[in-house]
């Protein structure tokens, strides 16, 4: 277990055991989004709490015996229910399906104090081949720092190598300048969504378990 500061809070960041990996992931996009319907127009208006994004997921893992249970059973333990924290991402993922792969390593672009800020939909970046297109797709992920991001329309470069990228959730720290953008099986920070853990075992000596957890904010 390590300890890191992310925008002034500390958090205890525990590693989650690589194997067995799970046998079914499920992550979640959720927004706090108001709809106020007219009952005489059925007019809508909509009202978005800035920041109020985030995600959740779940996943579950195969039967194991106990000697292969012991290091999840270990990692559910140091969590301490939702006191620490952990990094975990989308297991289909390995890397984007645009052109970016391979490139020259792109970076965060903060050197205007206007980009970047907490709680806004596009990150500033540089340091992309040139007037490249297609370098991210909709639906690819990337990561600053311990943010998971995901990529809302496809990204292209200026003539300069810089690039704007529309972004799901939100900025949550203005990301210091020439922080890399992690597009190699990218993480996200979370906790548990219950304090309560438990653990299924059956006849056949095999133990079973499921986990819930959302972002760590």
């Amino acid at each position: 277990m390590q300890t890191i500061t992310i925008g002034g809070n500390t958090y205890n960041l525990c590693t989650m055991p690589a194997t067995p990996g799970p046998v079914d992931i499920e992550i979640g996009m959720n927004d706090a989004v108001a709809v106020n319907t007219s009952p005489f127009t059925r007019e809508e208006q909509t009202q978005t709490w800035p920041g109020g994004d985030f995600w959740d997921a779940s996943l579950t893992l195969p039967p194991m015996t106990r000697t292969a249970a012991a290091a999840w059973e270990g990692f559910l333990a140091e969590l301490r229910g939702r006191l620490n924290v952990f990094q975990c991402g989308d297991a289909r993922v390995t890397g984007p399906l645009g052109t970016a792969y391979g490139n020259p390593a792109p970076i965060v672009d903060s050197t205007n104090p206007a980009n970047n800020l907490p709680m806004t939909w596009t990150l500033q970046t540089r340091g992309w081949r040139p007037s490249q297109y297609r370098l991210l797709l909709p639906g690819d992920y990337f990561q600053i720092g311990y943010r998971l991001h995901k990529v809302c329309e496809a990204v292209s470069s200026d003539a300069h190598g810089c690039a704007a990228i529309t972004v799901w959730p939100s900025i949550r720290e203005t990301p210091v300048d020439g922080t890399p953008l992690v597009l190699a099986t990218p993480k996200g920070l979370f906790r548990l969504a219950a304090n309560r853990r438990a653990l299924q075992a059956s006849k056949t000596r095999l133990t079973g378990m499921s986990m819930k957890f959302v972002e760590a904010k």
